[in-house]
Protein backbone atom coordinates (compact mmCIF):
# COMPACT_ATOMS: atom_id res chain seq x y z
CA UNK A 1 0.00 0.00 0.00
CA UNK A 2 3.01 2.45 0.80
CA UNK A 3 4.52 1.81 -2.66
CA UNK A 4 1.12 2.21 -4.27
CA UNK A 5 0.81 5.68 -2.38
CA UNK A 6 4.21 6.56 -3.26
CA UNK A 7 4.08 5.74 -7.20
CA UNK A 8 0.58 7.86 -7.07
CA UNK A 9 2.22 10.85 -5.70
CA UNK A 10 5.03 10.36 -8.03
CA UNK A 11 2.49 10.40 -10.99
CA UNK A 12 0.37 13.49 -9.74
CA UNK A 13 3.45 15.56 -8.92
CA UNK A 14 4.89 15.18 -12.83
CA UNK A 15 1.46 16.02 -14.18
CA UNK A 16 1.63 19.15 -11.57
CA UNK A 17 4.85 19.79 -13.07
CA UNK A 18 4.06 19.54 -16.52
CA UNK A 19 0.97 21.48 -16.54
CA UNK A 20 3.06 24.23 -14.89
CA UNK A 21 5.46 24.28 -17.33
CA UNK A 22 2.96 24.73 -20.32
CA UNK A 23 3.69 27.27 -23.08
CA UNK A 24 0.12 28.08 -23.37
CA UNK A 25 0.81 31.80 -21.28
CA UNK A 26 -2.90 33.18 -22.55
CA UNK A 27 -2.93 36.27 -24.65
CA UNK A 28 -0.25 38.40 -25.52
CA UNK A 29 -0.54 42.48 -25.98
CA UNK A 30 1.61 44.22 -28.44
CA UNK A 31 1.45 45.47 -32.05
CA UNK A 32 -0.22 45.28 -35.47
CA UNK A 33 0.82 47.07 -38.16
CA UNK A 34 -1.95 48.10 -41.40
CA UNK A 35 -0.04 48.32 -44.52
CA UNK A 36 -1.26 49.64 -47.82
CA UNK A 37 -1.34 48.64 -51.33
CA UNK A 38 -1.92 51.81 -53.95
CA UNK A 39 -2.19 51.71 -57.27
CA UNK A 40 -0.91 55.10 -57.45
CA UNK A 41 2.77 56.58 -56.42
CA UNK A 42 1.62 59.88 -55.51
CA UNK A 43 -1.50 59.48 -52.39
CA UNK A 44 -1.49 62.29 -49.68
CA UNK A 45 -3.92 60.93 -47.87
CA UNK A 46 -6.41 57.59 -47.09
CA UNK A 47 -9.52 57.73 -45.00
CA UNK A 48 -9.75 54.13 -44.00
CA UNK A 49 -11.37 51.58 -41.34
CA UNK A 50 -10.11 48.86 -39.22
CA UNK A 51 -12.51 46.53 -37.65
CA UNK A 52 -11.07 44.44 -34.32
CA UNK A 53 -10.54 44.38 -30.84
CA UNK A 54 -7.78 47.54 -30.71
CA UNK A 55 -6.52 49.49 -27.78
CA UNK A 56 -5.36 52.46 -29.52
CA UNK A 57 -3.96 53.76 -32.51
CA UNK A 58 -0.40 55.34 -33.74
CA UNK A 59 0.69 56.66 -36.90
CA UNK A 60 4.26 55.97 -38.47
CA UNK A 61 6.52 58.68 -38.04
CA UNK A 62 6.07 61.55 -40.56
CA UNK A 63 2.65 60.58 -40.77
CA UNK A 64 -0.05 62.87 -39.59
CA UNK A 65 -3.10 60.48 -37.86
CA UNK A 66 -6.46 61.72 -37.23
CA UNK A 67 -8.99 59.06 -35.64
CA UNK A 68 -12.38 58.59 -34.04
CA UNK A 69 -13.86 55.05 -32.83
CA UNK A 70 -17.35 54.86 -33.71
CA UNK A 71 -17.54 51.82 -31.71
CA UNK A 72 -15.55 49.68 -29.21
CA UNK A 73 -14.51 47.19 -31.99
CA UNK A 74 -14.15 50.08 -34.86
CA UNK A 75 -11.62 52.73 -36.05
CA UNK A 76 -11.95 55.33 -38.45
CA UNK A 77 -8.80 56.69 -39.70
CA UNK A 78 -7.90 59.56 -42.06
CA UNK A 79 -3.58 59.43 -42.44
CA UNK A 80 -1.99 62.07 -44.30
CA UNK A 81 2.02 62.29 -45.70
CA UNK A 82 3.92 61.00 -48.13
CA UNK A 83 1.77 57.55 -48.66
CA UNK A 84 4.29 54.70 -50.01
CA UNK A 85 2.21 51.23 -51.74
CA UNK A 86 3.48 48.84 -49.34
CA UNK A 87 4.37 50.89 -46.35
CA UNK A 88 3.08 51.01 -42.84
CA UNK A 89 0.38 53.69 -42.22
CA UNK A 90 -1.22 52.64 -39.13
CA UNK A 91 0.40 50.80 -36.02
CA UNK A 92 -2.12 49.01 -33.93
CA UNK A 93 -2.09 48.48 -30.32
CA UNK A 94 -4.05 45.10 -29.27
CA UNK A 95 -4.70 42.85 -26.68
CA UNK A 96 -3.60 39.50 -28.21
CA UNK A 97 -1.45 39.21 -31.47
CA UNK A 98 -1.96 36.06 -31.87
CA UNK A 99 -5.66 37.21 -33.55
CA UNK A 100 -4.14 39.13 -36.11
CA UNK A 101 -6.34 37.26 -39.17
CA UNK A 102 -9.52 38.55 -37.63
CA UNK A 103 -8.74 42.18 -37.63
CA UNK A 104 -10.42 43.77 -41.00
CA UNK A 105 -9.26 46.60 -43.38
CA UNK A 106 -10.96 48.69 -45.65
CA UNK A 107 -9.55 52.16 -47.42
CA UNK A 108 -12.63 54.25 -47.66
CA UNK A 109 -11.56 57.46 -49.85
CA UNK A 110 -8.34 58.10 -50.64
CA UNK A 111 -6.39 61.37 -52.39
CA UNK A 112 -3.55 62.88 -54.67
CA UNK A 113 -0.76 64.37 -52.97
CA UNK A 114 -0.73 68.16 -53.17
CA UNK A 115 -3.79 68.47 -54.59
CA UNK A 116 -6.05 66.62 -52.08
CA UNK A 117 -8.25 65.66 -55.52
CA UNK A 118 -10.62 62.57 -54.66
CA UNK A 119 -9.44 59.20 -56.33
CA UNK A 120 -11.91 56.17 -56.89
CA UNK A 121 -10.53 53.17 -54.45
CA UNK A 122 -10.41 50.58 -56.33
CA UNK A 123 -7.04 49.06 -56.98
CA UNK A 124 -6.19 50.25 -52.80
CA UNK A 125 -6.21 47.56 -50.41
CA UNK A 126 -4.92 47.08 -46.58
CA UNK A 127 -2.87 44.01 -44.71
CA UNK A 128 -2.93 43.65 -41.02
CA UNK A 129 0.22 42.05 -40.13
CA UNK A 130 2.76 41.67 -37.33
Amino acid sequence: MNTTLTRGALVLAAILTAACGSSDSGPVAGTLQVSLASPNPDDGAVMLQVTGDIDSVTAPAGLTLYQSAPSATVVRAIVTGTLTSGGNVLTLHVPDVGKASSYSAQVLQATASGTYAQRAVDGYSLQVHK
